[in-house]
């Protein structure tokens, strides 16, 4: 078959692939695009003439058998019923090309109201219904409505079948497909006129008979058929009175032709013999086709019979319509042309040459998602009138056929259109191409990125559920360690810390990740709600052995309360898994369910000790009260009047506090090889109040640590060894007592417990490692378990003692 040219008639808006509807009368089309704008078309002028808008978006239309009035079905159940407009010969002469005129349909105009209205058809001022309700379909039998309300002929009932046996998809189910309506008269009918002839399909009296009964056939009664989305071909005539059953009882017309065990989207005649269209034909979404013939008699006086042929064409199928000889469908990426006659040879053969005989051509016109009825022009070439799914009315011309079977040659203005239909289909298959890679292209980012995030999550969960596997040697694979510090702003002294997060690991933070820092006083007075501060940091990019340095402040709105608990974490926003103009609704209601993950990192307390300001390294005139009551009671003094006895400081004198511990396990933690008592002394203070982590100089020389606590007031640190003779059987113990001395009763509170909990923390590392290395190679596991016991028993009976 030759190429064919295709047309553009006019340009509409976007049509939904399924809702799209074309019905045609001699000079005008009418376009339902899916939306709630029906088009008048006039197609001898190539131009829109009127625009009925209804209330809803419109699912189907018909004509009325005068071709008078319209109906409609909208998505909210209402069948609309309007006369259709007429333009004067009077307005067409003063301006030869009107303006569009805009008719909106009220709810005036609605005939029927049934929201679980399916379809419809106007069959001999009848009204035929068919509505699905508790999985029953209904169809409905009324007069075609006039001036008065609507009045129901009868009513007939089919239940519905579970469609799990018919192998119908999930996909089939959610996609719209609505049920097909069409009327079947007979040939020769009184009721066909010239004028209805075009809009209902009829076929030869034999085939007619055989195929409805002798009863439909003798009253020339037409015959609806309905296609069901589950497949199912039923039929009833419009005029026999419902039969009575052997107990009396009525008995519904319908009767099932055949199932196509797949949504029918068109039924319809064809193949025109000397009395009429001789095949009835019916065609499923997924592309197969059942074409219904009647068979000659027999020489041996058998009765005539008719066959049921199926065949299977290139699906989905989304429209049909069919002229003589051809049926032509759109599978979206192109239209064909299908071959329904058959060779001489073939007919007596019987239906199996047949089926051989069916070809399909190719007419290279893409994405037409609505049909109307073909027709001859003066020229005798074919011609279809049809939708693109951008909402271009289109005009394809078939070429016609050659008697001689010699193909002619192309003329020119048919080869540039012939180019052009090629590139533009070449465009429309590169756009589709670039549209698939650009969204293959950002499912890869995000799949790298969600493997990189999972990744780092399982290292972060691994190394936290293995903590005994990283030790001082094995740093963590990512970390984060902060390090408290006084910083002057505006002749304002304010603690501060440092947080440093290290990337050891082999992966890369990425875009998305957001370091979390989570500061909880440990204050029993403290309101952990309102006291508590979040800080958050997002990450650029940090590649395997970076670094990244944060700042926080430590206080509070209720000033600074020490100690306090850092907790250090990585979280990410899985929003950042796609771009915003890709995600989807399903998409974003999953982003929005699920919001982010977070990997712990680790947990730091900051405490007296390490708020710690020694001499010489601040201006004594920064150092303020942090408390109310401090200030108020250096107002006071500064007034020259007596303040009352503070609960925080002693006016008889310093308070001091004493903590004494074994040499030797200081010695095995801090690694200590002197031998001289005042070494240990200043080693030790030097781990108290020394920065660990970032090794620092050594800010202690002596024995004896002058300092300012965190509110201001003087502190003293002092370390010698003593030997203790009645502590153990064993004999005497060598022992380093830390003494400290503060007018303020809690700096010695906040000290005494910063020190106690440093000596807890080096007990549980001993604990872990119970090698003869860590007590210094002297000592057994037993015995210095039994050493151990005996300090915490010390500890226990002597408390905090006030002088």
């Amino acid at each position: 078959m030759e190429r064919c040219s295709v047309e553009y008639l006019s340009e509409f808006s976007d049509c939904q692939s399924h809702s799209a509807h074309i019905l045609q009368d001699a000079t005008n089309l009418f376009l339902a695009s899916g939306h709630r704008d029906v088009l008048v078309f006039n197609v001898e002028e190539k131009r829109v003439t009127t625009v009925m808008q209804f209330e809803a978006s419109v699912t189907n239309l018909a004509l009325s058998d005068d071709k008078c009035r319209l109906y409609a079905l909208c998505a909210n159940g209402g069948l609309y019923c309007t006369p259709l407009p007429q333009l004067s010969s009077s307005s067409v002469l003063v301006n030869k090309t009107p303006d569009r005129v805009l008719n909106i349909v009220s709810d005036d105009s609605i005939v029927l109201k049934n929201v679980s209205l399916q379809a419809f058809t106007i069959v001999e001022k009848i009204l035929v219904t068919l509505s699905l309700h508790k999985s029953i379909w209904s169809f409905d039998l009324y007069e075609e409505p006039g001036s008065g309300p609507l009045r129901k002929l009868a009513s007939f009932q089919v239940a519905t079948v579970n469609t799990c046996c018919l192998n119908i998809t999930d996909k089939e189910k959610c996609v719209n497909c609505p049920p097909v309506l069409t009327c079947i008269y007979p040939k020769g009918s009184t009721s066909v006129s010239s004028q209805q002839s075009d809009l209902h399909p009829y076929l030869e009296p034999r085939l007619f008979r055989l195929l409805f009964g002798v009863d439909a056939s003798l009253v020339n009664s037409p015959v609806i058929l309905c296609g069901l989305p589950d497949g199912r071909i039923c039929c009833f005539p419009l005029r026999i009175p419902t039969l009575a059953g052997p107990r009396g009882e009525q008995r519904s017309p319908i009767r099932v032709l055949q199932s196509l065990e797949q949504p029918v989207v068109f039924i319809g005649t064809c193949v025109s013999g000397e009395h009429g269209p001789q095949c009835l034909v019916a065609v499923g979404q997924r592309g197969k086709l059942l074409m219904v013939r009647s068979k000659q008699a027999s020489s041996e006086g058998k009765e005539a019979d008719y066959s049921f042929n199926e065949h299977s064409v290139r699906g989905p199928v989304l429209c049909v319509c069919v002229d003589d000889k051809r049926l032509y469908y759109s599978s979206l990426n192109d239209l064909h042309a299908l071959q329904l006659t058959t060779t001489s040879s073939s007919e007596a053969t019987g239906s199996e040459s047949q089926l051989q005989a069916l070809t399909s051509d190719s007419l290279g016109v893409c994405r037409v998602i609505a049909l109307a009825r073909p027709y001859t022009n003066t020229t005798g070439s074919v011609q279809l009138l049809g939708v693109s799914l951008k909402g271009r009315l289109l005009r394809v011309n078939l070429p016609q056929a050659s008697e001689k079977g010699n193909v002619s040659r192309l003329p020119s203005f048919l080869a540039g259109q012939r180019v052009k239909d090629l590139l533009a289909s070449i465009g429309n298959i590169w756009e589709r191409a670039e549209s698939l890679k650009h969204k293959l292209q950002e499912k890869n980012e995000s799949l790298k990125c969600l493997n990189q995030v999972i990744n780092v999550c399982s290292l972060l969960l691994d190394t936290h559920g293995n903590e005994k596997k990283f030790n001082v040697v094995t740093k963590h694979p990512i970390s984060c360690h902060g390090v408290a510090r006084w910083s002057s702003l505006l002749q304002r002294d304010s603690l501060t810390l440092t947080c440093v997060l290290e990337n050891s690991s082999e992966c890369t933070l990425e875009h998305g990740w957001t370091l979390c820092i989570q500061v909880h006083p440990l204050s029993q007075y403290s309101n952990m709600e309102s006291s508590s501060s979040t800080y958050s940091f997002p990450l650029r990019k940090l590649d395997s052995g970076q670094k990244m340095d944060v700042t926080i402040p430590l206080e509070s709105v209720d000033g600074l309360s020490l100690p306090v608990k850092v907790y250090c974490s990585l979280t990410f926003s899985l929003s950042n898994l796609f771009s915003p103009e890709a995600s989807s609704p399903g998409v974003s209601q999953l982003l929005t369910e699920t919001g982010s993950i977070s990997a712990p990192l680790n947990s730091l307390t900051v405490d007296w000790l390490d708020a710690l300001r020694l001499e010489g390294s601040f201006s004594h005139g920064n150092i303020r009260h942090n408390s109310v009551m401090d200030g108020i009671q250096a107002f006071l003094r500064s007034r020259g009047t007596s303040a009352k006895d503070s609960d925080t400081t002693s006016k008889s004198g310093p308070v001091a506090v004493v903590i004494r511990v074994s040499s030797e396990l200081l010695k095995a933690k801090l690694h200590l090889s002197v031998t001289s008592s005042a070494e240990t002394c200043v080693s030790v203070l030097n781990w108290l109040v020394s920065p660990e982590a970032t090794g620092q100089r050594k800010s202690v020389q002596i024995p004896v640590v002058c300092a300012y606590s965190p509110d201001g007031s003087s502190v003293k640190i002092m370390a010698k060894e003593v030997t203790l003779g009645d502590l153990c059987s064993e004999g005497p113990l060598e022992v380093l007592e830390i003494r400290v001395e503060s007018t303020s009763v809690a700096a010695v509170c906040g000290l005494h417990h910063a020190i106690l909990r440093r000596l807890q923390s080096l007990y549980k590392d001993l604990q872990d490692v119970q090698n003869q290395a860590a007590l210094g190679g002297t000592m057994k596991t037993d015995k210095s378990s039994e050493i151990l016991f005996h300090i915490f028993l010390q500890l226990r009976a002597n408390p905090l003692v006030i002088l």
